[in-house]
């Protein structure tokens, strides 16, 4: 009885051998997800105001550690979460320190990375706790979970010794934490298959932790619809030109949308471990993407009067054609059923083209405004989304007649 107690006020964390493929993503977890928000907000926010090529790479520096934490929380989650006051209280800790981060991030764009390096470490620590103590309930989980608790821990130090360095110096010792912390799953890999394979199990991406990536793409799509509205709302003069580009905007960011959850959405990752690796790190420069997506839109929309900005110009293309190829990439990972198919086959032939077009735009920006130039944008991106209807629409009117 009083075991019994003790796992409703505290419990272990849930068994890695009692995980399930398919569940209902709980109120805790999309709670969870609403303070990375405001970190990507602070990121962002700063790339539309700052744009340039050194900044988007700071960017993406930052945008990657923070996204990395969201992995971690949403993995262990997935496989070890439950309803206990544990994983509550464990949450509202990643919570309190990822909320720290953005609060910090300014003060890291500006060179003073002291403040974002302690918040970081916190988040840093907490994770590496929650891997080490998975190995600690589970012992049929330490063969996993030693690649990752190593490198954390390595990670938690530089970080540490990162607070007492030169800016330029804590930048490098960062880039070598985001490695330390991208690796495990890589080095650990073989380990994992062969475990698995003895065991008769199969480790692949689950239908609940899909749509949870699913989740996060539209809290950085939103990014996009808030560029947007912030950058029309900050014009003094609201003019017919500026409502067109605000239309052609929110359009791109729909049309973006579409692109994604049509050729990934409703469907599984294939099975096996490196089918679940390729999911989530072709999510970091297709998320990292989006985020600067967002971030030009309201650069561009502000600065309408001003022309065009070949920086932003090219900063906006690349963005999109990276996503346009990694959506591509996405859909070679998934299972697909005969109704997926016929939308997915014929638009996966068009995104190689069309974000080749978009990458040729900037060569020619000196002839556009930012209407011409958001309205070129959109109109390519709308060719694969209604070849993509148009085939899905003819497979439902033939399977109708069947």
């Amino acid at each position: 009885m009083n075991d019994r107690n003790d796992n409703l006020w505290w419990g272990p964390p849930k068994k890695f051998d009692d995980r399930k493929n398919e569940r209902k993503i709980s109120w805790l977890e999309l709670f969870y997800d609403l303070v990375y928000v405001a970190a990507i907000a602070q990121l962002t926010h700063h790339l539309a105001a700052h744009p340039s090529w050194h900044t988007a790479g700071f960017s993406f520096l930052l945008f990657s550690l923070v996204f990395w934490s969201w992995v971690n929380g949403s993995q262990y989650y997935d496989l070890h979460g439950n309803d206990s006051i544990r994983t509550r209280l464990l949450t509202f800790w990643q919570m309190l320190a990822v909320a720290a981060v953005a609060v910090t991030i300014q003060d890291a764009y500006h060179g003073h990375h002291q403040a974002f390096a302690i918040s970081f470490a916190m988040v840093q620590i907490i994770i590496t706790y929650l891997w080490w103590s998975v190995g600690l309930y589970d012992p049929s989980h330490r063969v996993f979970n030693i690649y990752y608790t190593v490198n954390y821990s390595l990670s938690f130090l530089l970080i540490i010794i990162s607070v007492f360095t030169h800016f330029d110096v804590a930048v490098i010792l960062w880039i070598v934490v985001l490695l330390l912390n991208l690796t495990p799953s890589l080095t650990g890999a073989r380990t994992v298959v062969r475990v698995m394979k003895e065991r008769g199990q199969v480790f692949t991406a689950s239908a609940t932790l899909v749509e949870r990536f699913g989740l996060f793409t539209i809290i950085v799509l939103a990014e996009s619809i808030l560029g947007t509205v912030t950058g029309i709302a900050e014009l003094k003069e609201k003019s017919p030109v500026a409502w067109t580009a605000f239309i052609l905007a929110i359009l791109i960011a729909f049309l973006l949308w579409s692109l994604y959850f049509d050729m990934t959405s409703e469907q599984e990752t294939k099975e096996g471990y490196s089918y679940m690796q390729w999911l989530v790190f072709l999510h970091f420069p297709l998320l990292a993407s989006l985020s600067i997506v967002g971030a030009c839109l309201k650069s561009l929309l502000i600065d309408m009067d001003a022309g065009l900005s070949p920086t932003v110009q090219w900063m906006f293309c690349v963005a999109i054609s990276i996503i346009l190829l990694i959506v591509d990439g996405l859909t070679r990972i998934m299972k697909e059923e005969e109704e997926d198919r016929a939308y997915i086959r014929p638009v996966a032939r068009l995104l190689l083209f069309i974000s080749v077009a978009i990458l040729l735009i900037p060569l020619f920006g000196q002839l556009l405004n930012t209407l011409s130039f958001l309205l070129l944008i959109a109109l390519l991106l709308f060719v694969p989304v209604f070849v993509g209807i148009k085939s899905w629409v003819k497979y439902q009117f033939f399977s109708q007649k069947k």
